[in-house]
């Protein structure tokens, strides 16, 4: 059985800002975690795109703003959920 979803999202974004995955939400961002600054911000991008199999635009990357905002930015760009 494969990982769900936004069992994945959380994931990265948790290794990649060195967060426990059950410290995020919905509505964590970079106003919220402190470790979520801009080089973190593009090392997120590429760990997303990896993960997920996708190619994220320049406005992808600016509009990622929240937790909820990335798994709804993955799914517009077709994802492998």
């Amino acid at each position: 059985m494969t990982e769900p979803f936004q069992s994945r999202v959380a994931r990265v974004i948790a290794d990649v800002l060195g967060v426990p995955a059950a410290s995020l939400t919905r509505d964590s961002s970079p106003d919220t975690l402190p470790q979520w600054d801009s080089l973190s911000h593009l090392n997120l991008v590429v760990a997303l795109e990896s993960e997920f199999g996708v190619t994220l635009t320049d406005d992808d990357v600016m509009e990622m703003l929240s937790v909820s905002l990335i798994e709804i930015i993955l799914t517009e760009r077709g994802a492998d959920a």
